[in-house]
C-alpha cells in the first residue's frame, strides 16, 4: 500500500487537525472534572485520594488553557470524535460497581486507569505540540506544553503512589 505524501497542507488544514485533536482532549478533561471526585471517594488510600484531587486541580487549569486556545484560534469546542475516549473513561470510572472485588484490587485498578488516562492525554498533548509548530502561534504552543508537562508530572505522581501503596500493603503482610 502506498500513500501520497506529496499533498501539501495549508495553515487551515493544520488548524482543523489541531482543533480536531484538541476537541478529544477537551472532551476527556470535561469527563474528568465530572468524575474524578467520584473516583476519589472510591479510593481507600489517603495519598491516592490526595493525588486524584491534585490531578483534578491540574485538569481544571488545563481546561482553562484549552478554553483560551479555542479563543486564540477563533474556534469552538465539539464532542465529535470522543466516542473511543469516552468508552475508556467509562470503563475506568465503573470501578465502584464491581462486586466481589477486593479494596486492594480496586485501588490498583484506579492507579492503572489514572495512569492510562494520563498517558492517553500525554500522547494527545505531544501530538498537539507537533501540530502547533505549524500554526505559528507561540502562545498556543506554550499552553499545550504546560498541559503536557502537568500530565507527565501526574503520571509520575501515580507511579509513586502505586509504589507507596504496594510497599504499605507489603509491610502489613509482614507484620
Amino acid at each position: 500500500m502506498t500513500t501520497n505524501t506529496t499533498q501539501s497542507l495549508n495553515h487551515l488544514d493544520y488548524k482543523q487537525l489541531f482543533i480536531h485533536q484538541l476537541n478529544r482532549v477537551n472532551c476527556t478533561k470535561g469527563y474528568l472534572v465530572r468524575n474524578l471526585p467520584l473516583l476519589e471517594k472510591i479510593a481507600s488510600f489517603r495519598n491516592m485520594q490526595l493525588a486524584i484531587m491534585e490531578s483534578l486541580d491540574d485538569v481544571k487549569r488545563q481546561q482553562q488553557r484549552i478554553d483560551q486556545i479555542y479563543q486564540l484560534l477563533n474556534s469552538k469546542s465539539s464532542d465529535e470524535g470522543c466516542e473511543v475516549i469516552k468508552s475508556v473513561l467509562e470503563e475506568a470510572f465503573n470501578l465502584g460497581n464491581n462486586t466481589g472485588k477486593s479494596t486492594f484490587a480496586n485501588d490498583m485498578d484506579i492507579i492503572l486507569y489514572m495512569q492510562l488516562i494520563e498517558n492517553i492525554e500525554s500522547t494527545s498533548f505531544r501530538m498537539l505540540k507537533l501540530i502547533a509548530q505549524f500554526l505559528g502561534n507561540g502562545q498556543v504552543k506554550q499552553m499545550i506544553t504546560e498541559c503536557f508537562d502537568e500530565n507527565i508530572d501526574n503520571d509520575k505522581l501515580f507511579t509513586l503512589i502505586s509504589e507507596e501503596y504496594l510497599a504499605e500493603k507489603n509491610r502489613a503482610l509482614i507484620n
